[in-house]
């Protein structure tokens, strides 16, 4: 059974594309905005992530799509 969009946002909504997304980091003043791109078509999601402080982020492995 297919997951909805509530439970999973992997599914470009633009071209389709099914393996999940690429993500940038971008300074808003004092504090870094976290968005998706799609990286067939390069359509970018602002998801509403902020942080305060990335410069020691460490990333753990994940699920390969």
């Amino acid at each position: 059974m297919p997951m909805n969009q509530k439970e999973e946002f992997r599914v470009c909504p633009n071209c389709n594309y099914r393996r999940g997304f690429h993500v940038y980091f971008k300074k808003v003043r004092s504090k870094t905005k976290i968005g998706l791109i799609c990286p067939q078509c390069g359509s970018s999601y602002d998801i509403k992530w902020l942080t305060t402080n990335i410069k020691n982020l460490k990333g753990k492995k994940g699920k390969v799509f």
